[in-house]
């Protein structure tokens, strides 16, 4: 084990929701195809088109919606070698 999980989110529809949540620690989300809308802690932080790495601090609650089909996200951060820890996961209103 290399010491860095990566977890793929596609999302094959425009207009999905990734569930809003927050992590235990900093960490970069890269879209690698597509567009998404950005929310950080409720505030729309905009629209971001790929190639392009997203920063997310230690628990902000945080959320995309894609723009466009066949989206394609990357979160990206270091792993302990346990389960992966979700400070928070919140419903969407």
């Amino acid at each position: 084990m290399d010491g860095v999980f990566i977890k793929q989110m596609f999302l094959a529809a425009a207009g999905t929701m990734v569930p809003q949540h927050s992590h235990v620690y900093d960490h970069t989300t890269m879209l690698a195809v597509g567009s998404v809308r950005v929310w950080v802690e409720g505030e729309l932080q905009g629209d971001f088109q790929a190639p392009r790495p997203l920063f997310i601090k230690a628990k902000a609650k945080h959320t995309f919606q894609s723009l466009e089909p066949n989206t394609l996200l990357y979160c990206i951060h270091r792993s302990r070698g346990g389960p992966i820890a979700i400070h928070a996961e919140h419903q969407i209103t």
